[in-house]
């Protein structure tokens, strides 16, 4: 979701939208976390399991980098209309 509304921001250049896409990234990045403390908990109970909590982990990892993409498309998108890069 993400990453499509921030190129709908991107075309329709939306500032609001893209405020919108930066304000989720800091959700991901905290699910990103819960999943990876599962999956160690997961690894903890159950050695077997390493090879498949690590491909799990690879994919939630590729999933936050998707939203850190999503971000700093909108980000781009942002400083495209007023020519200002605010930091968070």
């Amino acid at each position: 979701v993400m990453l499509v509304e921030s190129i709908e921001a991107f075309v329709n250049k939306d500032i609001d939208k893209a405020k919108e896409v930066i304000a989720k990234d800091d959700v991901v990045d905290d699910l990103f976390v819960t999943v990876k403390k599962e999956l160690i908990d997961m690894i903890h109970e159950d050695v077997d399991y390493g090879a498949q909590a690590a491909d799990l982990l690879m994919v939630a990892k590729y999933m936050e980098r998707i939203g850190d993409h999503a971000t700093n498309i909108s980000e781009w998108v942002i400083f495209s209309i007023t020519g200002s890069h605010d930091e968070k």
